[in-house]
């Protein structure tokens, strides 16, 4: 018998497939379009849907459904959580920054048995190859740009919240993740970034601007470290569509202009940025920066070049020495894989010898019980429980091959250099 299948976009529950493509036709038809339906034959390509939490807009890979829809469920224990139950807070840090923005309120958990959905309507949708431009040009697809990868405009009502709503940041979160580390049981050693570094998130229902958010707190960086290319900010974080300006600009000057031709243009419109976009706006400020990237078909290769990379890179920084937690005055790593990136603000070996990244993720806003402990020295029940949504393992990072990273550095020139091995 067939079962019932769940629509990925209101979740009404209907027949078959015939009639889920028929619903979907009719009442859907914008959602519709930015999909392309997959053949019954021939090689499977990476397919997507969107998240169901209300306001969340992220469009995920099927794969990574269930870790992400975790992270959400962490999100809502978080701050349904009693913010005096888990933490004692013994004095406030003097000179310390307070929370520029509240933190995100409580969201909707995803309908039962979302996940047993899942797979079914995963088999309509997929995302669209590689298209050809003008003269034979390779354009890249909804695979990489996201569902909107042939937008020539985002509607209105977007534009208006991006110019009212800005972004959500938080200022101090570092040095209360250095506290949770030192008070973590299962922390051998940990290193953090420079504490300027801004939490940057994204607002609800802006959908997958998480390259630009992550761009953003590299900036925060630069301004609250008054690093080299300052004064380019004005004392302040770009918007959204200064960014694109930026990196349109960039490609003008002919700094991986190869972008404008896979993209067909980013100004305006909700294509999904990466590496090389975040390369371009950096150089085109003459920012200097150094791009990598680990790829290897052997699974956990890519992963352990990167977690080498990464720990090396906080072991050189000018630093401090704590007790088992090493703060840096290095900046944050811009860090992308297939579909999404994050700001990696720093590496966590563990006692039983594996390996995290702590990462800022734009998708996610701090839990109201870490954000009152900004400023304040504390001691806390439950350290490792508070650190689920910073860290990034193998648990994630296994479901790729495929890695990029992108480091700012005032004392090298720009290189890009890719590890791989056949």
């Amino acid at each position: 018998m067939e079962q019932n299948m769940v629509c990925p976009f209101c979740a009404k529950a209907g027949g078959g497939e015939l009639e889920m493509l028929l619903h979907m036709e009719t009442f859907h038809p914008e959602e519709d379009n930015s999909h392309s339906f997959a053949p019954a034959t021939g090689t499977p390509r990476e397919q997507y849907a969107d998240c169901p939490i209300e306001g969340c807009g992220e469009s995920i890979p099927l794969a990574e459904i269930d870790y992400h829809m975790d992270l959400h469920l962490e999100e809502d224990r978080q701050v349904a959580e009693n913010p005096n139950s888990q933490a004692v807070i013994q004095s406030r840090r003097p000179n310390t920054s307070t929370v520029a923005a509240a933190s995100s309120s409580h969201r909707e958990t995803a309908a039962e048995g979302q996940n047993a959905n899942v797979e079914q309507w995963g088999k309509l949708l997929s995302l669209t190859a590689k298209s050809k431009g003008k003269d034979g040009e390779k354009r890249l697809g909804k695979a990489e740009l996201g569902k909107y990868a042939h937008e020539q405009q985002m509607p209105d009502w977007l534009v208006t919240l991006l110019h009212k709503g800005g972004e959500v940041k938080s200022d101090g979160v570092i040095s209360v993740l250095e506290q949770l580390l030192s008070q973590s049981k299962s922390t051998e050693y940990a290193y953090l970034c420079d504490p300027a570094v801004q939490h940057v998130s994204k607002l609800k229902k802006e959908g997958g601007f998480c390259g630009y958010r992550n761009i953003q707190m590299m900036i925060s960086y630069i301004i609250g470290a008054n690093a080299p290319g300052v004064d380019r900010f004005q004392g302040r974080l770009p918007t959204i569509f200064e960014i694109q300006e930026l990196i349109e600009r960039a490609w003008d000057l002919g700094i991986n202009s190869q972008g404008r031709v896979e993209t067909g243009g980013i100004k305006g419109t909700r294509k999904y940025i990466g590496t090389p976009e975040a390369q371009a706006l950096f150089v085109g400020l003459q920012i200097p920066c150094t791009a990598q990237g680990f790829r290897d078909q052997e699974q956990g290769k890519s992963e352990a070049k990167l977690m080498m990379a990464v720990e090396q890179y906080f072991k050189q920084g000018v630093h401090r020495q704590g007790s088992k937690v090493t703060c840096t005055s290095l900046p944050p790593i811009y860090f992308q894989h297939a579909g999404h990136s994050l700001t990696i603000v720093g590496f966590e070996r563990q006692q039983h010898g594996t390996a995290n990244l702590l990462v800022f993720d734009p998708v996610f806003r701090d839990p109201p019980a870490l954000a009152r402990l900004i400023g304040q020295t504390f001691k806390h029940k439950s350290a490792d429980e508070s650190l689920k949504p910073y860290r990034r393992g193998a648990k994630y990072l296994r479901r790729y091959r495929e890695f990029e990273i992108l480091r700012l550095d005032s004392r090298i020139a720009v290189t890009s250099t890719v590890h791989s091995s056949s």
